[in-house]
């Protein structure tokens, strides 16, 4: 055989090998579990158009409905790719075709979907597209929030390692309460008797579920892990009798319905297993609904560590979305029955009372709840002795200015504009004096309301006993019907 021709037979099989490994990509290709997604995606398309035929009237909105169908029933699938301004391509919706728009602040076309989510942005095979992933799917978990809320070298700092303290949520959260559960270690240690004053014991970071043998080993330490921090809702605890595993950012920003599933049209997530929120959408407006979902469950009872579910649970756990409730349902299910509240914090959502700092944390490590509040009634409403503190923007650089333009219902801020700042130093963007009076705008709604003001009211009460629990002695309504109102 001459040289010639064995490198002729080489060549052949080079090419041959070339295209037998071309035909296994292509059959590969057609064959990959992303078109079935697809497929089902147009499919549930065509019959949501068509369940809206009967509603349609006249023959020309008939016909465009037709045309709508008829367009969804030709698609054909199609690898799909997101190009970003920086020159990379992702691929991620080709699988999640119809999945929402995260949100108006985190735009798909500019930061795509693994700055966040982790993962391989360009495979079109499960497997590999998810190896990586931050939190398994879940980027909100706090052992992975630097990653991926706080911010990366694509897109720089997001909620993280910025120069204003205030837009460092990831970092100041691994200080709140909520995350670590200080308050509840601190605070039933302190009723024990094992720690006179209250003392943190706990870092930056830490939770209490990870403090070792948190009762010197006593009877009472399996009981206190499993009834009083098992339901840590930051720190991817069990819902309450849900099976539910809550996952740090996405608990509050993420809504969910009482079932927890997902509403959406992504045909890859299923609509009946639990565990995700109603729709890929991230929101700062939160109802109380939400908050709901891990408090207003029932009580601890800090001296036999045990926790009573409310009486009334299933009824709390189906309550109606915000947008379709009544005043009444809402009374009933805000707080747990035996609660004091006053008409203002059950009219009003959670957020719409509590600051960013004590949910969010404000960099310090407190031993109690009680230290954590930044707010109490006066702060608002005043005393008898004094008005609420006024804080004027003069430069865009307070945070107030910055935190306002977060929420798109507000009415936006501007230079020489009054707000409120408690008497622990917290600016509230939401609480604005107008022409001499005080205005709390809702933050899930933008519902402007007006604030009585305890000074020339008729108030008798000792100026220097003014805190909150001192208010909800008289304006207790939650034996009440929300018409009776409250002194």
């Amino acid at each position: 055989m001459t040289k010639r021709l064995r490198l002729i037979i080489l060549l052949g099989l080079a090419i041959s090998f070339c295209l037998i490994m071309v035909s296994l990509a292509v059959n590969s290709f057609s064959a990959s579990p992303w078109q079935d997604w697809q497929t089902k995606y147009f499919q549930a398309q065509i019959k949501e158009l068509q369940g809206t035929m009967t509603t349609v009237q006249g023959e020309e909105q008939v016909k465009k409905l037709e045309q709508e169908i008829k367009v969804w029933q030709e698609k054909k699938p199609a690898m799909q790719e997101i190009r970003l301004s920086n020159g990379r391509i992702e691929r991620c919706t080709t699988c999640h075709i119809g999945i929402e728009e995260i949100s108006a602040s985190h735009p798909s076309e500019s930061l795509g979907c693994t700055v966040c989510h982790g993962g391989n942005a360009l495979s079109l095979d499960e497997l590999t597209a998810h190896e990586g992933m931050y939190g398994g799917g879940h980027p909100g978990q706090l052992e992975v929030s630097r990653l991926s809320c706080g911010g990366s070298s694509e897109v720089g700092q997001c909620h993280s390692g910025n120069r204003q303290e205030g837009d460092n949520q990831v970092d100041l959260l691994t200080t709140a309460l909520m995350a670590s559960k200080g308050g509840e270690l601190s605070m039933s240690r302190y009723m024990y008797g094992l720690d006179i004053p209250p003392t943190v014991l706990l870092k930056p970071g830490e939770t209490a579920t990870n403090v070792q043998a948190p009762f010197n080993h006593r009877g009472d330490e399996p009981k206190f892990q499993q009834n009083c921090l098992a339901a840590c809702h930051l720190s991817k605890g069990e819902l309450l009798g849900q099976q539910v595993r809550a996952n740090g950012c996405e608990s509050c920003h993420v809504l969910s319905n009482p079932q927890h599933t997902y509403q959406g049209k992504d045909a890859t997530i299923p609509q009946s297993k639990a565990g995700y929120g109603i729709s890929h959408r991230l929101t700062v407006q939160i109802p109380y609904t939400q908050c709901n979902q891990c408090h207003n469950q029932g009580d601890y009872k800090l001296d036999t560590m045990d926790f009573i579910p409310r009486h009334d649970l299933e009824r709390v756990k189906s309550s109606p979305s915000p947008d379709k409730e009544s005043l009444e349902t809402r009374w009933q299910n805000v707080y747990s029955p035996g609660l004091v509240f006053t008409k203002c914090e059950v009219n009003l959502d959670c957020i719409d009372c509590h600051t960013r700092q004590e949910v969010m944390g404000d960099g310090e490590m407190y031993s109690s709840e009680w230290k954590a509040l930044k707010i109490q009634c006066q702060d608002c409403h005043g005393s008898v002795a004094s008005k609420p503190i006024e804080w004027k923007i003069t430069d865009k650089s307070d945070m107030a200015w910055t935190e306002a333009r977060i929420n798109p219902v507000f009415p936006p801020l501007q230079m020489g504009d009054v707000i409120l700042k408690t008497a622990k130093g917290e600016e509230l963007a939401y609480v604005r004096q107008e022409d001499g009076k005080w205005f709390n705008y809702r933050k899930k709604n933008g519902e402007k309301y007006q604030i009585p003001q305890v000074m020339d009211s008729g108030c008798r009460q000792d100026p220097d006993k003014q805190s909150s629990d001192d208010c909800h002695k008289c304006h207790d309504v939650s034996r009440d019907k929300p018409s009776s109102g409250g002194k």
